[in-house]
């Protein structure tokens, strides 16, 4: 019955980490604590009992914690992208006219291909400011001043 164990506790984990859900892994742990017992020497019914108390606890009182923890850490790994530069003020560099006609625009330091939203051009040394990005290209307007 060891074996059974063991065999059971290892593809069990084989699962969990192909789901990643934390269910299958506490049956394993489950598996692995009847396998100890059965190792010892212990009744069939009694590695039974250890296999489905240490599985029940473990889903009960383990999963939700974490379950929680990879939830949160989830939503912690959203990247800027560029579209965290609408809004953001640059200056253009060149002319910069319509999707035909583009130019550029120096932000943070970087030179970027950049197109007015109007299609009204712009002079170079004109702040300006980012109304949206499509693709590596600044879509941009004339800053308020103010």
């Amino acid at each position: 019955m060891t074996i059974f164990w063991l065999v059971a506790g290892v593809l069990l984990l084989g699962i969990e980490a192909l789901t990643t859900v934390f269910f299958a892994l506490f049956v394993a742990l489950g598996a692995f604590a009847a396998c100890i017992a059965g190792g010892s020497g212990a009744d069939t019914w009694l590695q039974v009992i250890l296999f489905v108390g240490v599985s029940l606890l473990g889903i009960v009182i383990g999963r939700p914690p974490l379950m929680r923890l990879v939830h949160d850490r989830s939503h912690d790994t959203a990247l800027p992208g560029v579209q965290g530069l609408v809004g953001q003020r640059a200056v253009t560099v060149d002319v910069v006219g319509d999707e035909l006609h583009p130019g550029h625009a120096m932000l943070a330091g970087e030179r970027w291909l950049a197109v007015t939203d109007s299609g009204q051009e712009l002079e170079p040394d004109v702040p300006v400011t980012i109304a949206a990005v499509r693709g590596t290209t600044l879509v941009v307007r004339a800053a308020m001043e103010g």
